[in-house]
C-alpha cells in the first residue's frame, strides 16, 4: 500500500495524528504506516518538506493541520476538505490565481468518514505567502477568491504533488474565523526572525481577543484530533494514480 506522507506546519497539528518514531524535525513514521514532517509555517517550509516525504518513499501527500476562516458562516472546529486549492505563489494580489484539484476519490472516501461526526465545509482553501490576520482583509479575500478559508501551505504541497503526479489532499480545520483579528501582539510572537512570546503577555488591551483564541485553539484542536480517529482508514489509503 502506498505510503501517505503527511505535511503539518506545527507540532501540535502533527501530535493529532499520534506519537512518531524519530526526530521531531525530520521525516518520521506514525504508528499506522504513513510518513510525517513537521514543515514549519510558509510555503517554502512546506514545499521542502513535501519533497523529503516523496524522497522518503512517499506515494501520496497530505496536507494537515489549521486555518483561519474566510466565509463568516464558518464556526472554529469547522473541518475544510477543499475540493480545490488557490493561491498567487508570488504574492501580488493583481496576479492570476493558480489553482490544484484535489484527489476526487480519495476525497470522497475521507468525507465518507467525517460526515455526521465533524462540522465539515466543502468550499476552496486558499494558501497565502503571508499570514491574513485581521477580518477587513480576511472579508476581501473571500470576496476575491470565494475561498472559505486560508492557510500558509496547502497550495506548495498540492505544487509539489502536481509536479510528481501523485495523489493530493488537505484537510485544515479552522481556528480562528473571519471575524477574528489577530492581535498584533500574538502576530510579532510568530516572526520567524525574531520570535518573542513577551509583547503576548504585556498587552492588555489584547488579553480579551487571546482568551477567545484560546478557546478556539482548543476546539480546533479537539476537532483535529476527531478527524485523525475518524479518518485513519481513508487517510492512508490513496487513491492510485495522482489526480
Amino acid at each position: 500500500m502506498t505510503a501517505t506522507g503527511i505535511v503539518a506546519a506545527l507540532a501540535f497539528e502533527a501530535r493529532s495524528l499520534g506519537r512518531s518514531r524519530g526526530a521531531a524535525q525530520a521525516v518520521t513514521r506514525l504508528a499506522d504506516g504513513s510518513l510525517i514532517r513537521i514543515s514549519g509555517i510558509g510555503p517554502d517550509k512546506a514545499a521542502r518538506a513535501a519533497r523529503e516525504l516523496i524522497d522518503a518513499g512517499a506515494g501520496a501527500l497530505l496536507s494537515w493541520g489549521v486555518a483561519g476562516g474566510l466565509d463568516r458562516a464558518l464556526a472554529s472546529g469547522t473541518a475544510v476538505v477543499p475540493g480545490e486549492v488557490i493561491w498567487r505563489p508570488e504574492g501580488n494580489g493583481a496576479a492570476a490565481l493558480r489553482s490544484f484539484t484535489t484527489t476526487p476519490l480519495w476525497r470522497e472516501r475521507l468525507l465518507s468518514q467525517l460526515q455526521g461526526h465533524v462540522r465539515i465545509a466543502h468550499g476552496a482553501l486558499f494558501t497565502g505567502v503571508t499570514p491574513v490576520a485581521v477580518a477587513a482583509s480576511k472579508a476581501r479575500l473571500h470576496a476575491d477568491t470565494r475561498a472559505v478559508a486560508v492557510d500558509m501551505e496547502s497550495a506548495a504541497i498540492a505544487e509539489v504533488a502536481a509536479a510528481h503526479a501523485l495523489p493530493f489532499l488537505a484537510l485544515r480545520v479552522v481556528l480562528d474565523t473571519a471575524s477574528d483579528s489577530l492581535p498584533e501582539s500574538l502576530m510579532r510572537a510568530f516572526e520567524p526572525e525574531r520570535p518573542s512570546w513577551r509583547p503576548v503577555a504585556t498587552t492588555p488591551a489584547d488579553w480579551p481577543a487571546l482568551l477567545r483564541l484560546a478557546r478556539q485553539y482548543w476546539r480546533a484542536r479537539r476537532s483535529l484530533g476527531a478527524c485523525a480517529r475518524l479518518s485513519a482508514g481513508a487517510r492512508n489509503s490513496p487513491v492510485e494514480g495522482g489526480h
